[in-house]
């Protein structure tokens, strides 16, 4: 994401702030999970963001017929990829103001350094199953559902569910399927300096213990915004 926009209001200049990029873990009763650290934002709005929703056709073949009739089993899975970067520019111990060592970092993080290493082990994280004792024996925890909000780009319509956890409309429920990461460069000290990392994930409407199923309706509001019609 490039820098804020300016604007004049009278003698001062304005600046607008700039749009971030959430991803909130949650929990399983679809709240913030600060366990798996909560909120946070990507260092960098992504430069595409690719999007893919499907639908499940069956063909029925129809003896005699020029082609099949088509009958309509549901609805496909709705994707969302995109590359995340991390960079640095400086080499050394980063830390962030109030949280853990700080005291004890080189480097104060900020929008020009990260721990790129961190980051990763973060995203990581979001994609790894947990285990939960239950009586004498251990069981497998799912990763968590995800709701990442991009401003002012409605990734999601699932309007029961943003409702139900008090969530902003617009916010996409998914699941962390792949994370691809590609170190590019380093410090002398063995530091990444820069990495790409590919992700994908996958919406689900199991959200909170709860299913929010949704429909052409949700669309609706939006989709009637758009006007253009034949001449």
């Amino acid at each position: 994401m490039s820098g804020p926009f300016g604007a004049m209001n009278g003698p001062f200049v304005s600046y607008q702030k700039p749009a971030e990029f959430v991803i909130m873990p949650l929990r399983r009763d679809g709240r913030e999970n600060t366990v798996l650290g909560g909120k946070r934002i990507l260092q960098y709005w992504p430069q595409t963001i690719d999007t893919s929703r499907s639908a499940n056709w069956q063909d029925k073949d129809v003896p005699g017929a020029p082609i099949p009739l088509n009958q309509w089993v549901s609805g496909g899975s709705n994707t969302l990829t995109f590359t995340a970067t991390f960079s640095r520019d400086m080499d050394g111990k980063i830390g962030d103001q109030g949280i853990g060592d700080f005291e004890s970092a080189e480097i104060v993080e900020d929008k020009f350094n990260v721990d790129v290493e961190a980051a990763i082990a973060w995203l990581n994280m979001l994609s790894t199953n947990s285990y939960e004792r239950i009586g004498d024996g251990t069981v497998a925890v799912a990763p968590p559902v995800l709701w990442i909000y991009l401003v002012n780009v409605n990734l999601g319509v699932n309007i029961s569910a943003s409702s139900a956890l008090s969530s902003k409309a617009g916010g996409f429920y998914c699941t962390l399927r792949d994370v691809g990461v590609s170190r590019m460069n380093w410090f002398q000290s063995g530091r990444t300096k820069y990495a790409n990392v590919s992700l994908s994930f996958t919406e689900t409407m199991q959200i909170g213990g709860n299913i929010y199923p949704y429909s052409q309706a949700d669309y609706v509001s939006l989709a009637s915004t758009y006007t253009r019609k034949p001449s």
